[in-house]
């Protein structure tokens, strides 16, 4: 069981990672009055569309009191918010501090805090490696879907390097819309993370283990696709060899993930 620390945790997540969401990909316009500016609103709708999952994980971190569903999220939580605290320091002069800005005090209250606390809420020891309980099991994990994760930590570490140690050069000029450098390692943090709750999902043994997780990864790379669409048909972004990758490998990822999840959800 989780603890209501925990939980508190997550509430405090999923609220802030909800704001985020509804303004950066509701409100990209805005995005310039953000925690640092953020001028593109392709950039904007990214970083606020990342933010679903962040969401989704803090819900879930709220509301789900049986550890054993929401194991897969500890490393790559711990990765995410390293990076992002790794980012926000090394460009911390960027941020809107004047005038006035409580997004900015918010975003480094919360991204200071959070990877301190995380350590000392999640469940150790025994609570944190209990087997699953009799009768909740759901089966095993076909080698489709471990080899789609594989497929998964593979294009996030790829791209979560190249964002952030190679913001200004070679990844800058492959985007398909231009990067600001605070930009792109902000966003290299999201894949840092799913890197590692693909890692630990690889790890399960049984499906209850990981449905959450791959629920996540749909609604992340289904959102993507999303929003790579609506941003093609109005215009905003002009299709190009980086642009249809782009789409098409969060597009074939979401219905890689939404076939074999359904899939397993058809055993059950």
């Amino acid at each position: 069981m989780t603890s209501s620390s925990y939980r508190n945790v997550g509430l405090g997540q999923f609220l802030l990672a909800s704001v985020f969401v509804i303004w950066l990909v509701f409100l990209p316009g805005l995005g310039g009055k953000f925690a640092w500016p953020i001028e593109n609103r392709l950039t904007a709708m990214f970083i606020g569309t990342s933010f679903a999952l962040r969401a989704f994980e803090g819900y879930f971190m709220w509301r789900e009191a049986n550890w054993y569903r929401i194991r897969w999220m500890s490393w790559g939580t711990m990765a995410f918010l390293t990076f992002i605290f790794a980012a926000t320091y090394w460009h911390i002069d960027l941020m809107n501090w004047v005038p006035f800005n409580l997004a900015a005090v918010i975003w480094m209250i919360a991204y200071t805090g959070e990877p301190l606390a995380i350590p000392f809420v999640e469940p150790r020891g025994a609570d944190g490696n209990g087997s699953i309980p009799k009768g909740q099991e759901r089966g095993g994990i076909s080698a489709a879907m471990q080899n789609t994760l594989l497929v998964v930590m593979f294009v996030a570490a790829a791209l979560c390097a190249m964002l952030f140690i190679n913001p200004a050069k070679f990844i800058g000029a492959l985007w398909p819309w231009p990067l600001a450098v605070f930009d792109a390692r902000i966003m290299s943090s999201f894949f840092a993370g799913i890197v590692f709750w693909a890692a630990r999902m690889k790890l399960a043994q049984d499906w209850v283990e990981i449905r959450m997780g791959i629920q996540g990864f749909m609604l992340f790379f289904g959102g993507h696709f999303a929003v790579w669409l609506l941003n093609l048909a109005t215009g905003q972004l002009s299709m190009s060899t980086s642009t249809g990758i782009y789409g098409a490998v969060a597009g074939v990822l979401a219905v890689i993930l939404g076939v074999l999840y359904f899939q397993h959800e058809a055993k059950r």
